[in-house]
């Protein structure tokens, strides 16, 4: 877990590379775009073939091995169709681990060998740890270093998932559109739905908070700093809050999520004073960690154990990529035309209309 969330962060970097590949700004984003849009095709497929054989751990091998592959190629490419052909690979082959992970841990967190939240924290902690440290290292030693620091962070994430221990899972009998077939079950609908309006809300801090900082005229340092707060917190919830997580249960810490995403958003978009914003960024253990915490208890309540892999997938591609992906296009249009004020309001909308299905939520569990 903790491997992958480094290669996510260094992932961040990547358009540096880009750049000094000479690829303008409007190419880069279209190789990016059309990686994170593979990643949402592709997941799903891994899910199913994991659920076929009933094992992760030789998917999750094959998933590491072929991204730190791919990110060796990255080395001698140069051009458009050359850096987008290597960047789909990573993106297609990258798309199994997340959601095959979680599967993996969630399976032993059901069987009393785990506990799911200190093992995600573990990979946030990477994540704001590598995000650090390769800032630093990239600084000093120039972008030339991003795609070797991506393959050591698959290289290893492969190498390590053969020792991981292996969930009593049966291999799923092959069937037609076996992954569509559990959108008929209620609570699954109602979890992938909450899970892309909470965290498809989150695309405009993602991408453009930022740009709305530096406007109101706060130091790069000062932005770091807050946006490591929010990780920090989203931390010692998945590490110190199982008590809380088993009171509040899916229903609940979907209402806190969708709740805090309203309130959040749009103190955010009033941009107030400095001593606000440092008290409104705790709310991200709310927005994101609470409603990520309540879809993972969810999956594990909803779809049978032989399709935990492939409702998992689901769940990443459709709850999370391809939701955050459209609002990223919808708040870039809103932050060119009506500002980051807009932007954060039209967020906290979103987020809030999850507390719609807060009820529809507690009834599909009962």
């Amino acid at each position: 877990m903790a491997a992958y969330f480094a290669a996510n962060a260094i992932n961040a970097f990547m358009p540096l590379w880009f750049a000094d590949r000479g690829l303008s700004a409007a190419s880069i984003g279209q190789v990016l775009g059309i990686a994170a849009l593979l990643r949402v095709l592709a997941g799903p497929g891994w899910g199913t073939v994991a659920d076929r054989i009933g094992r992760r751990r030789p998917v999750l091998t094959a998933a590491g091995a072929t991204a730190a592959t791919a990110a060796l190629l990255y080395v001698p490419s140069s051009g458009f169709l050359p850096l987008l052909l290597v960047a789909a690979l990573q993106g297609v082959a990258a798309s199994a681990i997340n959601p095959l992970a979680d599967s993996l841990a969630l399976a032993l967190g059901k069987e009393g060998r785990l506990d799911y939240g200190p093992v995600r924290s573990a990979g946030s902690a990477a994540y704001m740890l590598a995000t650090a440290a390769a800032g630093q290292v990239l600084t000093a030693a120039g972008s030339w270093l991003v795609p070797w620091l991506l393959a050591v962070s698959y290289g290893v994430t492969g190498a390590l998932a053969p020792f991981l221990p292996d969930a009593a899972t049966p291999p799923a009998t092959p069937r037609a559109w076996a992954g569509l077939a559990l959108f008929r079950l209620p609570g699954f609908r109602l979890t992938v739905a909450a899970t892309a309006l909470i965290q498809g809300a989150h695309a405009a801090y993602y991408g453009f908070i930022t740009l709305f900082w530096r406007a109101q005229g706060y130091s790069d340092r000062t932005i770091g700093l807050l946006i490591a707060e929010g990780i920090v917190i989203e931390i010692l919830l998945f590490a110190r809050g199982r008590h809380l997580v088993t009171r509040l249960g899916p229903a609940g810490l979907t209402a806190c999520a969708a709740g805090a995403s309203l309130l959040r958003w749009t103190v955010t978009a009033a941009a107030p004073p400095l001593p606000v914003l440092i008290a409104v960024q705790t709310l991200h253990a709310a927005s994101f960690a609470m409603q990520h915490l309540s879809a993972m208890l969810m999956l594990t309540r909803v779809v049978p154990p032989e399709r935990a892999a492939t409702g998992q997938a689901l769940h990443s591609a459709l709850g999370y990529g391809a939701p955050t992906g459209l609002m990223m296009l919808l708040a870039g249009w809103l932050y060119a035309h009506g500002g980051g004020g807009l932007a954060f309001l039209v967020m906290a909308a979103v987020g809030g209309s999850a507390l719609l299905l807060v009820r529809p939520l507690a009834r599909a569990i009962r």
